[in-house]
Formats: C-alpha cells, sequence, structure tokens
C-alpha cells in the first residue's frame, strides 16, 4: 500500500550545510529565526550536517528541537549537503547558505519576493569573513575584478553561497552537484 501522506508545503526551506560549525551554527540559526519569524513567510530549517567532528550537531538537536537535523557521518562538501537538503524541503522557495555566520542571512525575507520575477536571486557578503583570509582576500578580488571586466556586470560576492530560488526550478539542476 503506498502511503498517500500530504506533505506540509511551507513557503521558504532554509538548507545550511554545516561542517564543524559548533561556534556559530546557534547565532546563525537564532538569527534565521528572528528574520522569518517577523516575515510573512511560513518556514523551515534543513541543517545537513556533512559530518563534523565537533559539537555542531549535538548543539542544533539540543536548542533548536523545530530543526530539520540530518547527519551525515561522512563530509562531502557543501554542494552534497544542499543537494541533499533541497530533496528533503518542503518550501515553495528553497535558501542556501552556511551556517558560519559569513552570510547575511538575516536578509533572507527580502529576496522572496524577487522570486516572482527571477528563478534565482543571489545575496552577496559586503566583507570577506572566512578562514585564511589574508590568502582569500586577494585571490578573489583578482577574480572578481577579472569577471566583471568579462562580462561587463557588477558582480558584489562571484562564490555566493546564498541563494534563493523557486525549488520547483532547482530540484531540475541538482544532478550537477556532486553525489
Amino acid at each position: 500500500m503506498i502511503d498517500k501522506v500530504k506533505k506540509e508545503i511551507v513557503d521558504v526551506s532554509i538548507v545550511l550545510a554545516a561542517y564543524n560549525e559548533e561556534k556559530s551554527i546557534k547565532e546563525e540559526i537564532e538569527r534565521i529565526k528572528k528574520a522569518m519569524d517577523s516575515s510573512k513567510y511560513s518556514y523551515e530549517v534543513i541543517v545537513v550536517d556533512d559530518g563534523s567532528k565537533d559539537k555542531t550537531p549535538d548543539i542544533v538537536e539540543q536548542n533548536f528541537p523545530w530543526v530539520k537535523l540530518y547527519r551525515r557521518p561522512v563530509n562531502y562538501g557543501t554542494g552534497t549537503a544542499r543537494k541533499f537538503g533541497t530533496e528533503r524541503a518542503r518550501g515553495e522557495y528553497v535558501v542556501w547558505s552556511d551556517a558560519d555566520l559569513t552570510y547575511p542571512n538575516y536578509i533572507i525575507p527580502q529576496l522572496i519576493p524577487h522570486l516572482d520575477q527571477y528563478d534565482q536571486v543571489i545575496g552577496a557578503r559586503k566583507t570577506e569573513e572566512g578562514k585564511q583570509k589574508f590568502l582569500r582576500i586577494p585571490a578573489k578580488c583578482f577574480i572578481r575584478k577579472l569577471a566583471i571586466f568579462l562580462s561587463g556586470k557588477n558582480i558584489p560576492d562571484l562564490n555566493s553561497g546564498l541563494r534563493a530560488f523557486k525549488r520547483e526550478i532547482g530540484l531540475k539542476y541538482l544532478y550537477i552537484l556532486p553525489p
């Protein structure tokens, strides 16, 4: 017998890829919750713990019982974690981000209305917040300037991982992400 239980749909599914984020995961989820609770959108937060060796999944489990937590035993990377979370998302829209406080996730509610006109909207960081900044900033700056020159368009954050998209369209392209 086929289970015909209807999946409850929400407006927005926020998929956070997490790997060893015990220092930031709690603040990140609280920041997202505050932004989404003050918006008009129903939402779910999906944390895909991608083989963390620290207490990241325990912090999520202990502090946020309403968050859907998926523990993956091996680190396969952000793309795989995002794919995994998207496949389990119930939202009309899906938002990808990281759980390391490097993206302005408080703007997620501001991204969604643009999806009436576009299939995908990308949020940009204003500063480089990642690890090894002294190496990353010059390299990223050069690559970004080259991309701007080649495209003739301003690209504020070439590698942004903060993306909102229509789920039905995004599912068509998940096969591109690594398994």
